[in-house]
């Protein structure tokens, strides 16, 4: 158990949901976190994926300072891929390794509200940023012993499926709950600008690391994402590789951010989330 009894919110991504060793060893850690009595949501992404299946069905991948350009045909490709192939791909993962898993959607029971993203809004398709969660839809399933395993699509404005970054929705989710969120990548900790792996980071050096250009690629969305779960409400944020985690609820290893702890269960406010959309 986490010693203050709060859930984590784990978002995975990237290798992790490949069919292999590090899938299993993902869910070999939920498993001990869960049967610890660690309550703990999973949010994954599964960007390459995406690409690789627009491309065998002939759909340009086009990008707009870093956001992936969602029209109606890649929305289904979005829709296709996070909500069916890696969403059962993890379940099946997760129930071989004795996880009560449940998996659905950021627009199941509009658990994840989303708005347009994009200069002019919407400029981007079908992308959105989250702008409210429904945590008592998570708490409720949460308390009757599921695990939820939450692909990052959202209800945008009249009930249209936006497509979401998978950081931002677990950053959204983990600051509604006033959970624990653990962002897991491929590096072992966030580096300064000498290459020492920071073990905490307060938000006033995640600014610096993005501002002096120390933090690159797709660290950037990743310190964002913390920082909105942090100002959101989330109990602390970390950042890391599947090897940090290695102890249920309490990482060994990677970077730790630290925020106070925001009131349970309160809905997300309207959050100028950044970052790239898978």
């Amino acid at each position: 158990m986490t010693p203050d009894g709060l859930p984590w919110v784990l978002k995975i991504g990237g290798r992790e949901l490949r069919p292999g060793e590090s899938l299993e060893r993902f869910a070999a850690l939920v498993a001990r976190s869960v049967h610890a009595g660690v309550p703990t949501i999973v949010v994954h992404g599964g960007g390459e994926e995406i690409t690789e299946r627009a491309a065998a069905l002939g759909l340009p991948t086009q990008r707009i300072a870093g956001q992936r350009v969602t029209d109606a045909a890649m929305l289904e490709v979005v829709i296709e891929v996070l909500g069916g192939r890696i969403n059962h791909r993890i379940l099946t993962a997760l129930q071989r390794a004795g996880v009560p898993a449940l998996g659905l959607s950021g627009a199941s029971g509009r658990l994840l509200s989303a708005v347009p993203l994009g200069e002019p809004p919407g400029a981007l398709g079908f992308v959105g940023r989250p702008a409210g969660v429904r945590s008592r839809v998570v708490r409720a399933l949460l308390e009757e012993g599921w695990t939820p395993v939450v692909a990052p699509l959202a209800s945008g404005p009249g009930g249209q499926l936006l497509n979401v970054n998978a950081d931002l929705a677990a950053a959204a989710l983990a600051g509604s709950l006033g959970a624990h969120l653990a962002l897991v990548t491929d590096v072992p900790a966030v580096r300064d600008a000498d290459g020492r792996a920071l073990a905490r980071l307060r938000p006033d050096g995640v600014r610096a690391l993005i501002a002096g250009g120390v933090a690159t690629d797709g660290m950037i969305p990743k310190l964002e994402s913390a920082l909105e779960a942090l100002s959101a409400g989330a109990a602390s944020a970390w950042i890391g590789d599947l090897d940090g985690l290695a102890r249920p609820g309490e990482p060994r290893t990677g970077t730790r951010l630290l925020g106070r702890r925001g009131p349970p269960g309160r809905s997300l406010p309207l959050l100028q989330f950044g970052g790239s959309v898978r």
